[in-house]
């Protein structure tokens, strides 16, 4: 099995991106499994064969413990834990070549939980895994934008420990010129730092400089593939990517 967990900030697409990857991996004559872990979503866009909230009632928790909306998501992937080898085992039995994992929209609430790596690390075992960080276009179509999204990703690649595929969504919402921009960012930071300089002043230059120096430091230039869920365009070029890390790519695995 081939494990796919979904990640980005809230309203970056992560459910929609999971429901046309898996048309598209069936259209291919691939089997799937979709893991749902949001135990406070109401309707997904895609049916899931194994579900989180068959395990936690998320209404039940922020009604018994008087919680806010934040509070009762953290509660429920808390509780959530003592399930997840169950979780595993209804994964094992749906005998899948890929298993897609939609997580939780706020995704700071399930990443930073010690709760989050630790489900992420239980449901795929030792099998081979990577996740999707979803860069949403609306906030990185700016380089202080895009900047501040790719801090968050490698944040969330540090905390889940697997080998991550930068991913732009929405990019239907931009111009071809704007998405061509943005992908150059990721490949080739140089362009980045010279978009930062001549579009930020003062501190905000200051911090972007030495966050670039960081950056460069770390060599994590990385290639970003344009998705648009809703438009079913550039899926295969990310199936591509994505099996070049599971066929032992990325020295992320060693």
């Amino acid at each position: 099995m081939y494990f796919t967990f979904i990640v980005g900030t809230a309203g970056s697409g992560k459910s929609l991106l999971t429901s046309s990857l898996e048309k598209w991996l069936v259209g291919s004559d691939l089997s799937v499994a979709v893991v749902n872990l949001d135990p406070g979503v109401d309707s997904p866009p895609y049916t899931s064969d194994i579900d989180i909230r068959e395990y936690v009632d998320y209404g039940e928790v922020m009604r018994s413990f008087g919680l806010g909306p934040n509070g009762a998501l953290v509660a429920s992937l808390d509780m959530a834990v003592s399930s997840v080898n169950d979780m595993r085992d209804e994964i094992i039995d749906t005998d899948r070549d890929y298993v897609l994992v939609d997580c939780p929209g706020q995704m700071e609430l399930f990443a930073y939980r010690n709760s989050g790596p630790l489900m992420v690390s239980s449901l795929r075992g030792d099998d081979p895994a990577l996740s999707l960080y979803l860069l949403d276009s609306n906030i990185a179509r700016t380089p202080t934008g895009y900047l501040s999204s790719t801090l968050l990703g490698i944040s969330i690649s540090i905390r889940f420990g697997l080998p991550q595929l930068n991913v732009l969504s929405k990019p239907d919402i931009l111009t071809e010129k704007e998405v061509e921009e943005i992908v150059d960012w990721g490949s080739e930071l140089y362009l980045l730092e010279e978009s930062l300089e001549s579009s930020s002043e003062g501190l905000r230059r200051e911090y972007s400089r030495s966050i670039m120096e960081m950056l460069e430091s770390l060599d994590t230039a990385t290639a970003i593939v344009p998705v648009s869920a809703k438009e079913m365009t550039g899926i295969d070029v990310l199936y591509g990517e994505m099996q070049r890390i599971f066929a032992g790519g990325d020295n992320l695995y060693e």
